[in-house]
């Protein structure tokens, strides 16, 4: 009796243990010798189970024991550090108001393009993102099984967002036994412990179920600007021409927002008459007199301050997670499953004091030269860095029922799935205009502590979103071909989802220096139905078809299809080809968003200008946004020489069309002179307009009204290429894993003309990650490599006829990691990792700046060690 249940819960826990994907346990499988042997399984990318896993769609499977040798930190260092996240991925981010997020971005096509899943289940885009990308740093290292990315577009079975690919992360279920972990790390270049973690593991089984649970602890520093050389304000000749020049290239984390004063007609600009005493005050380190002849016109001097020596460019992460995972057997035939997984995730980020200008600066105030009242451009030191604090909830539930019917080999599952996030941001010692005008009004001396006290401003930003799931699906057998037995999958599911990012009143007035935003909120609810079958045409040569038709409430609906074939050539070779077209919806953050002002540059041709210069323009909602559509084509071929060596090759090709983009000022000037849209008098209504331009008479622009809109496309090009090997020696075991992903053209409109931009500054034509590990009894170690190819620098329009010229040359980078482990048996094992083994620092451009984050981060040598274990 036992072992009809062991065998009944295994084929339950593969059938629907992560709705899509192969998440069983090995320890379930071999929970009893007489387990009856399970063939087929299913696969990310397909909803029906098979008996092969090299399928006709592309998935490369990332485990957790990889992640441990590569010596990631967490899942978004893991993912980050793939070869299929073509052009890097945002990160934690001081600076930005989404500090604390981290996102995937496969083939360089942008994270609003890539769906992530958790346990084969949508994972919901964070609300700080506009509820359009995934936030990564929301999901437990330690829960992590495995994760699954197909590199092919999806929308024919998940919906909207998979153009670009799939990432699906499978959390651990039927885990039995406890675990410990608990490890520390230490970056060369910064002081003290910079990291640390500690989780728990636990799962326990019976005859009827398994519930099985993780708390997980991560902590990891912030770097400021500061602690590195190539990020820190520098002042000097640095460019050798003999003279020093604000913003020249002579002054890097330098701003003029110190104390610097316009003259009334803004003809030239001045150093404040109390220049001198910031800098006797402060030090020729944060405060400088500088020549501004060539920035503002001659005979103009700033009094710059040094906002590159307080300033923070990577953010904490201080995130704490609990998850369980369980299941129940009902019946004979039907099992209950639930998860529940709550995240805490703390950021602390930092500016420089806030940079505002002070607009009506007084005749007669002792910072103005002038003697006329005027704005001046100050940095307000005495209420101190402008601290960001973040704090995201996520709180992630489903609950459902799976089982086996007594016909056709049927399988199904209900589900109900709950995700809601609230993310907050709190920031301190900001500038409060209205405290400023309360001091000049009443002659409050500004430096005094009840001056400073008036201008101090808190700003919070409230972020949150709903996502409510049902879903129904089956699976079974229906008709014989030559190859066997026809399977099916029909299915449907409704969703509801809202988002909400909420901006305290304050700064939505413009009343806050150095913070700035618009509150939005929105609602939508999807109704899909969905269609699979496979058709096993011969032995050798399988077809799969897909099919998904969504209604949404907002833009209207979208019917994605796919079809893949699957042939196995000879013995070990597999050729595969799948065709898809998928779709990304319009996020609700653009169908939402509130009218916002904004101080747009543009030259106006059209009224003789040759010069750029500010214009108000206003950026609205657009309700009429439609949503991107996709065709995904996919040729390959995987080739399984023996048991210990493999390749797989496969040729990609994404175009995407009707790109979701913001049309800038400049460009709806060129609508203008292309007669695409008029000028309207200064007086018009245009409350309703979403394009608008308001001219005087005279012909001079008065006001700009633009937002988003469905554009030109883009399309991308490339190859994968991976080995995996492994080899069985009396000296221990060796294996080698190289995933490369080339990108062989990268198709867009820049300046009006289509232009491959392959290889351009930020956009590497390879990127390649090798592993080799040995282990012998107790011990092991790992030597990872990542490669990022070299850039050109700059892209130039020489001509002025839109098409670009590259110019300079960018640095490859080379990371290598190293990790060793030593098993000590029922002591348990201690790992120790050195990341970044040669202390390389990121690329910099000629300048000796750091300007792609996104690309190579600047961690440096990072040391850390860690010990686990397990009862």
């Amino acid at each position: 009796m036992l072992n009809n249940k062991v065998s009944k819960a295994v084929r339950l826990a593969i059938a629907f243990g992560a709705v899509s994907t192969a998440a069983f346990s090995a320890n379930t499988m071999a929970a009893e010798e007489g387990a009856e042997k399970v063939e087929r399984i299913q696969v990310t990318g397909s909803r029906i189970k098979r008996t092969d896993l090299e399928g006709a769609s592309p998935v490369i499977s990332i485990t957790a024991q990889d992640i441990k040798m590569e010596g990631d930190f967490t899942v978004a260092d893991a993912l980050r550090s793939s070869s299929l996240n073509s052009f890097g991925s945002f990160s934690e981010r001081s600076g930005s108001s989404a500090q604390s997020q981290a996102t995937i971005n496969l083939r360089g096509a942008g994270s609003r393009r890539t769906l992530v899943l958790l346990n084969g289940r949508r994972f919901p885009g964070s609300p700080t993102l506009g509820g359009a990308s995934a936030n990564l740093n929301a999901i437990p290292m330690a829960a992590v099984e495995r994760i699954d990315i197909m590199t092919e577009g999806a929308s024919s079975i998940y919906g909207s967002d998979a153009m670009a690919g799939v990432v699906n992360v499978i959390l651990k279920d039927n885990f039995e036994g406890l675990t410990f972990n608990v490890g520390a790390g230490h970056r060369d270049q910064d002081e003290g412990t910079t990291s640390s973690e500690f989780s728990v593991v636990g799962g326990v089984s019976s005859d009827k179920g398994n519930i099985t649970f993780s708390f997980d602890h991560q902590k990891r520093k912030g770097i400021s600007d500061g602690a590195r050389d190539y990020t820190k304000a520098k002042i000097g000749d640095l460019d050798g021409d003999g003279d020093i020049e604000a913003y020249s290239g002579d002054t890097v984390g330098w701003s003029i927002y110190g104390a610097t004063i316009a003259a009334p007609d803004f003809s030239i600009a001045k150093a404040s008459e109390k220049c001198d005493d910031l800098i006797a005050e402060y030090g020729e380190d944060t405060f400088r007199r500088v020549d501004a002849n060539e920035d503002w016109g001659p005979g103009s001097e700033y009094c710059m301050y040094a906002f590159g020596n307080v300033s923070y460019n990577t953010a904490s992460i201080d995130r704490n997670t609990l998850y369980v995972s369980s299941n129940y057997e009902l019946s004979e035939n039907v099992e209950f499953f639930g998860q529940a997984m709550f995240v805490q995730n703390s950021s602390f980020g930092r500016y420089a004091p806030p940079a505002a200008p002070w607009r009506g600066m007084a005749a007669d105030n002792e910072h103005n030269p002038f003697g006329e009242e005027t704005t001046g451009y100050f940095r307000w030191v005495d209420i101190g860095t402008r601290d960001g604090n973040v704090d995201d909830y996520n709180l992630d539930l489903t609950a459902g029922l799976r089982g086996f019917l007594d016909w056709n080999n049927a399988s199904w599952e209900v589900y109900y799935h709950r995700n809601k996030a609230d993310n907050k941001s709190v920031g301190q010692y900001y500038l409060s205009y209205s405290g400023l005008a309360y001091n000049q009004q009443n002659g409050i001396d500004l430096g005094s502590e009840e001056g400073v006290a008036n201008m101090k401003a808190t700003t919070l930003q409230e972020s949150s979103s709903t996502f409510d799931q049902v879903f129904a699906g089956i699976g079974f057998d229906l008709g014989e071909l030559s190859g066997g037995t026809v399977s099916h999958y029909v299915g449907a599911e409704y969703f509801e989802q809202t988002y909400a990012d909420i901006y305290d009143g304050q700064s939505e007035a413009g009343r806050i220096g150095g913070s700035a935003g618009n509150s939005s909120e929105g609602i939508r609810d999807v109704t899909a139905v969905f269609f699979e079958t496979v058709l096993p045409v011969t032995e050798t040569v399988e077809l799969n078809l897909k099919a998904r038709y969504d209604d949404y409430s907002d833009f209207g609906d979208n019917i994605a299809p796919a079809l893949s074939a699957r042939w196995e050539a000879m013995e070990g070779v597999v050729v595969r080809g799948s065709y898809s077209e998928s779709f990304r919806a319009p996020g609700l953050d653009l169908l939402n968003a509130a009218r916002t002002f904004s101080a747009e540059s543009a030259i106006d041709y059209a009224n003789g200008a040759t010069t750029s210069r500010q214009y108000d323009t206003y950026y609205t909602q657009n309700s009429n946004l439609d949503a991107e559509t996709s065709d995904y084509t996919n040729l390959g071929v995987a080739w399984d020489v023996n048991d210990n060596l493999g390749f797989k090759l496969d040729y990609f090709q994404l175009s995407v069309e009707n790109v979701i983009q913001s049309k800038s000022l400049q460009g709806l000037l060129s609508d203008e002179a292309a007669g695409l849209i008029s000028a309207v008098s200064p007086d018009t209504d245009t409350t309703n307009e979403t394009f608008y331009l308001k001219r005087a008479a005279s012909g001079t622009l008065i006001e700009a009204g633009t937002s988003y809109f469905n554009g030109a496309g883009f399309e991308i090009e490339g190859i994968d290429f991976t080995i995996n090997a492994n080899l069985e020696t009396a000296f221990g075991d060796l294996r080698f894993s190289n995933v490369n992903s080339f990108v062989l053209a990268y198709d867009s409109e820049v300046g009006g003309t289509v232009q491959n931009t392959t290889g351009w500054s930020g956009q590497p034509e390879l990127k390649s990650v090798a592993t080799i590990s040995w282990s012998y009894e107790d011990h092991s170690v790992s030597w990872n490599s990542t490669y990022t190819d070299s850039t050109t620098e700059t892209e130039i329009d020489r001509d002025g006829d839109g098409f670009y010229e590259q110019e300079g040359k960018l640095d490859s980078w080379l990371i290598h990691n190293l990790t060793y482990s030593y098993f000590a048996g029922d002591y348990g094992s201690v790992t120790f990792t050195i990341n970044n083994l040669t202390d390389e620092d990121p690329v910099l451009s000629s300048a000796g700046t750091w300007d792609n984050q996104d690309l190579y981060n600047n961690f440096g040598r990072d040391y850390r060690v860690n010990y686990t274990i397990s009862f």
